[in-house]
């Protein structure tokens, strides 16, 4: 399977000479909000990558952490008046530090792990499967592919058990990949795309053993990964239809939400599903659909809503300042009201789950197929 390398850094020239500085993408950036340097912020990492392809500056630990603790959240891109692909333009920077072996350890170590586990996290390949119930076989073949990815497998299996139960309440004809490995994405996030281009071969080689023409996701960041970078390497289009859960749920008309739930829920935009790939009503149309289920909206939403602060490695190599963000978005969900933050990422949860544990214990973090399952079986509570 031939892969298309991806642009360099010295690709993006004319891209990041395009900025004007006019300061727009610092209002809301979240890295730039917890540090107040103008290093940290877009503007401020496109003169870097500027200076870097001009060569007036070398490779240094100083820059890498600059370039590094972007969160790729993508609002500077969406905000930006000439259009800047920031976000692309970063990730190119962070190949170039690989290339001069100056980035992150811990991304290093994710990489290791990834070549040999299949997984970032660093656990055993079969303990992939754990969360699939006892005795329960999937088939070969089928039309829909769950495709589960590496946080809801091993860190929070009940978003994955609720996705398969609701698959199976609405009598799709659907399988999963119990060996599944991970589909690159944090690698293409980090810059280590030698590794990110071997996952998707491996990757690519499991889904078509399955025979399904569509692909269905919980993890926006595998979403993105597969609908973006996946067709970036290969140089064409997948040629498989790819939905995230929200999107897929909704066009089934035999599910039926039934027990009403009392909550009164806010919902996190997911960077990867929301600006990154425009997926913005589904997930509320989906709490919209579940009985006594009062959506309260945070000021920050849709293509302006603010990061989590877990994505592009920042959870792993820099966890203080992803807990801040995190701190931020919970105390905005907070102001609303709500006793419930509702997100559609597994990554996502996770962060604002570790923020809402230390300044609001009482707000509950969930996963919108967690909620959606609940109104579905009425079997579990909040």
């Amino acid at each position: 399977m031939p892969v298309k390398r991806r642009p360099s850094i010295t690709a993006f020239r004319e891209d990041v000479q395009k900025c004007m500085r006019c300061g727009f993408c610092v209002a809301q950036c979240p890295t730039e909000e917890y540090m107040g340097f103008e290093s940290n912020s877009p503007r401020g990492r496109m003169q870097t990558i500027k200076a870097l392809i001009d060569r007036e500056i070398a490779v240094t630990e100083y820059l890498m952490n600059r370039i590094y603790d972007c969160s790729l959240c993508g609002y500077c891109r969406w905000r930006c008046p000439p259009g800047v692909n920031t976000v692309n333009a970063i990730e190119a920077a962070r190949a170039y530090f690989v290339e001069n072996n100056c980035y992150p350890k811990i991304h290093g170590e994710f990489a290791t792990r990834v070549r040999k586990l299949g997984n970032p996290y660093g656990e055993p390949s079969g303990k992939r499967s754990a969360w699939i119930p006892e005795g329960y076989v999937f088939p070969r073949k089928a039309e829909v592919l769950y495709f589960v990815g590496c946080t809801s497998a091993l860190r929070l299996p009940k978003i994955a058990l609720a996705t398969l139960r609701l698959l199976q309440a609405a009598k799709v004809n659907f399988t999963v990949i119990p060996e599944e490995v991970c589909c690159g994405s944090i690698m293409f996030r980090t810059g280590l795309r030698e590794v990110a281009e071997e996952m998707v071969k491996k990757v690519l080689r499991m889904v078509e053993n399955t025979g399904a023409s569509t692909i269905v996701f919980s993890c926006p960041g595998c979403y993105r990964t597969f609908a973006l970078d996946y067709p970036a390497v290969l140089g064409e289009p997948l040629g498989y239809e790819l939905k995230h859960i929200s999107q897929y749920l909704l066009e089934i008309d035999e599910l039926k939400f039934v027990k009403p739930l009392d909550i009164t829920v806010t919902y996190h935009d997911p960077c990867h599903l929301g600006r990154h790939l425009g997926v913005f009503e589904a997930p509320r149309q989906l709490l919209n659909r579940i009985p006594k289920v009062q959506l309260v909206e945070m000021e920050r939403k849709k293509t302006t809503s603010f990061c989590c602060g877990a994505g592009g490695g920042v959870r792993g190599a820099f966890p203080d300042i992803s807990l801040s963000i995190a701190g931020e978005r919970v105390r905005e969900a907070s102001a609303t009201g709500a006793n419930v933050i509702a997100s559609a990422c597994p990554f996502c949860k996770r962060n604002l789950q570790d923020a809402a544990a230390q300044l609001f214990p009482l707000l509950k973090v969930c996963d919108i197929v967690e909620l959606a399952f609940t109104s579905t079986e009425g079997v579990r509570k909040l």
